[in-house]
């Protein structure tokens, strides 16, 4: 038999892009969103939950935008062998008339032993559904885009955790660089790893793999510097300028990670405690505090002198500014103690 109904709906997630993984069965759950990616997860949870309740549920599935009139009751209706019934719809966003009509209806009379997932895409369009979905009791869960690099690295440390393999952070972190840009490429991504590699993934496997696909940018040549990774950083360096990257930003880049560097090291204090004080995300003290590991204060004081001498050269004071960055990379790297 299907959950109580609740006449109160509710929101998950309202404010956090992963409490879709904790969803719970319910009869009525509406996945409120864009990122389809993350509303097939979610339909794929819900499903499966009801599957392991009861094997023999019935799974229908509909299209809004398609409807024709009379399915979603005809779907709903109580089966002749006493069957529960599991409903997905996708669409909302685009929901034609006809659906419009028949599922006011259903959420006013909604049969106790259905349970019903509707995916809405985002738009004005069914908004009087939507609000009778919540007046009926449907838990509302947030499916948005994920698009800050903290929550792309929080999305994949839970990829592999919810499989129970690790990933290291810096490993977690080349992986959101490489395809981070789509949370579907990004989900496929620890898919495959996972598949495909046995043991703790670390930062080498990753770019083995996806590392062709890194953009060549300041800050990802300043992580590989700061980490003595040379060979990576120099490569990555030369393909930035080869692509029209000019060597200020770069610059730029290593002395803002340097510098942070420079704040945690020695700090006793959790990276949430450092993070309120030095008015940092969370995510960057943590990346500081790992490359930290790497370095003394003597040489970050030696590299931080080197890159206010290289700031100077690439702004005009050398004839050759390339040459220039391309040495300050190279020594940071090597004053890293991997």
């Amino acid at each position: 038999m299907a959950a109580t109904r609740s006449r109160q709906g509710s929101t998950r997630g309202a404010n956090d892009p992963h409490a879709w993984r904790q969803l719970e069965l319910a009869p009525l759950i509406l996945l409120s969103g864009p990122e389809s990616y993350l509303a097939a997860r979610s339909f794929e949870i819900v499903r499966r939950q009801v599957l392991e309740r009861e094997p023999d549920t019935e799974v229908t599935r509909l299209d809004a935008m398609a409807y024709e009139a009379g399915q979603l009751l005809m779907a709903a209706s109580p089966s002749l062998f006493g069957e529960s019934k599991h409903l997905e719809i996708r669409s909302l966003e685009g929901m034609n008339d006809d659906f419009l009509h028949d599922a006011l209806q259903f959420a006013a009379e909604a049969p106790a032993d259905v349970t019903v997932v509707m995916h809405h895409g985002g738009g004005n369009r069914g908004k009087k559904l939507l609000d009778a979905l919540k007046k009926a009791g449907a838990v509302t869960v947030q499916c948005q885009p994920l698009k800050k690099d903290a929550d792309k690295l929080d999305f994949v440390m839970a990829e592999f955790r919810s499989r129970r393999r690790k990933i290291q952070p810096e490993a977690a972190r080349a992986l959101v660089a490489a395809v981070g840009s789509d949370v579907a490429e990004l989900g496929a991504a620890c898919s495959q790893l996972v598949q495909d590699v046995s043991g703790e993934v670390t930062h080498q496997v990753v770019d083995e793999y996806f590392g062709g696909r890194v953009e060549a940018t300041g800050f990802k040549v300043a992580d590989a510097a700061l980490t003595g990774r040379s060979e990576a950083a120099l490569s990555t360096l030369r393909h930035a300028i080869a692509t029209g990257t000019d060597p200020v930003p770069v610059v730029a880049a290593l002395a803002v990670k340097l510098r942070q560097v420079a704040k945690v090291i020695g700090e006793p204090k959790s990276s949430g405690q450092l993070a309120q004080e030095l008015g940092l995300p969370p995510w960057q003290v943590q990346q500081a505090q790992e490359q930290a590991r790497y370095w003394s204060q003597p040489d970050l004081a030696a590299c931080l002198e080197l890159l206010a001498e290289t700031d100077h050269m690439v702004k005009g004071a050398a004839r050759d500014p390339e040459y220039a960055v391309e040495r300050a990379v190279a020594r940071i790297a090597a004053a890293a103690h991997r």
